[in-house]
């Protein structure tokens, strides 16, 4: 499919192409690359947890029940 006229750098054209790494658009004319984001790669991101969860421990637990 291309896209014409949407190239940022140069106004040029743009078309879609997909290789092992995923989808992404390409300009025609100067050879700008842009790639596009697979939606189920951004749920997977979303929902990634942040960082390590600290978990408290059972004399911990202890404690603050008391």
């Amino acid at each position: 499919m291309i896209h014409l006229k949407s190239c940022p750098k140069c106004h040029g054209d743009m078309y879609l192409d997909k290789d092992a790494y995923g989808s992404f658009r390409q300009c025609l004319q100067c050879g700008f690359m842009k790639d596009l984001v697979d939606p189920s790669q951004i749920l997977a991101q979303a929902l990634k947890p942040k960082g390590k969860v600290r978990q408290a421990s059972a004399k911990a637990a202890k404690k603050v029940a008391a």
